[in-house]
């Protein structure tokens, strides 16, 4: 198949069509590929929504992932995506990694935000023997900032740059965030750094064997890292025993995954679709824990959609 036929073959079954014989409309959520991790927050996602309200059926989406919503959702192609917080206002301004595209201002140019949904901590684990205890001391030592042209790895970067060290300092690996642990515990790497739900499942996984220390990030290394994102970021704390060998209050950051529309989708839908998932039963996943609806209200790029800001304003959270 062509690629002009295949993307007119993803179009199609992307629409959104009013099912035959009933009022209630299709809404799709674009995610990943089925089974990963936000095809499952999309799910959930969709879950709460329909649970929330009758008159539209949502529905989690494969797709190429972060990178192909965001197209697929400026298209018109499907309702909503989820990406990050952060390369969403990138795609929107064309800038980041979205210099590189031709257009890439007026092409993403449609994208609005809906609301965040989910948050990924930011997680710097050593091992707890290691005696390892601030970032500093990883220099010279084995880093893993995961593989490249991923979020994770761009984060890694940047915050090494933020704390005022280079990537030459340290023996960097590039091992994805499913293999990482597992480096960590046959001493293959010395850290791994990855955004996760705090407590992250893997982690508990892996201190439950071999105990671990999650490492600080500095407040002015964050305030840094969050300028270079256009304050996209979240301070985070991870409380004193989420892990085993993990005995004090860590602090660090997190990155918002937030779902968002086309500036032309209906501002009734988004509305009632925002409505029905902040006040009806939200999904139970850790990853949901940290967002609340005042996350909504921050001051980023792209612009906020009419529907939910219309839901914003009821709630009496913007003027």
């Amino acid at each position: 198949m062509g690629h002009k036929q295949l993307a007119l073959g993803l179009a199609l079954s992307f629409m959104a069509v009013p099912i035959a014989g009933h009022a209630q409309e299709r809404w799709s959520i674009a995610t990943s590929s089925t089974g990963s991790g936000p095809y499952i927050i999309g799910s959930s996602i969709a879950e709460a929504m329909n649970k929330g309200q009758s008159g539209i059926a949502v529905s989690a989406q494969s797709s190429g992932g972060y990178n192909d919503n965001l197209s697929l959702v400026a298209q018109g192609n499907v309702n909503s995506g989820l990406t990050l917080l952060s390369e969403l206002g990138d795609a929107w301004r064309g800038t980041g990694k979205f210099e590189a595209i031709p257009d890439a201002k007026e092409r993403f140019e449609p994208l609005r935000r809906m609301f965040p949904v989910t948050t990924a901590t930011f997680q710097c684990v050593v091992r707890a023997d290691s005696g390892i205890t601030k970032f500093s001391e990883l220099k010279g030592k084995r880093l893993n900032i995961n593989v490249p042209a991923t979020a994770t790895q761009a984060i890694n970067r940047a915050m090494i740059a933020a704390l005022g060290m280079k990537p030459e300092d340290f023996k960097i690996l590039e091992i994805a965030t499913s293999g990482s642990y597992d480096a960590l515990s046959n001493n293959v790497a010395d850290a791994t750094c990855n955004g996760q739900p705090m407590p992250s499942g893997s982690i508990q996984q892996l201190a439950a064997s071999t105990p671990v220390r999650v490492l600080d990030i500095p407040d002015d290394a964050f305030d840094k890292l969050n300028e270079s994102y256009h304050g996209t970021m979240l301070k985070a704390t991870i409380p004193a025993g989420t892990y085993s060998g993990q005995d004090n209050e860590v602090h660090t950051f997190a990155y918002p995954e937030v779902l968002f529309v086309n500036k032309d989708a209906d501002e009734v839908q988004v509305y009632e679709l925002t409505k029905a998932y902040w006040e009806g039963e939200r999904p139970t996943n850790p990853a949901f824990a940290q967002v609340t609806i005042k996350n909504a209200t921050v001051d980023v790029d792209p612009p906020i959609h009419p529907g939910a800001l219309r839901y914003l304003k009821e709630s009496g959270l913007m003027k």
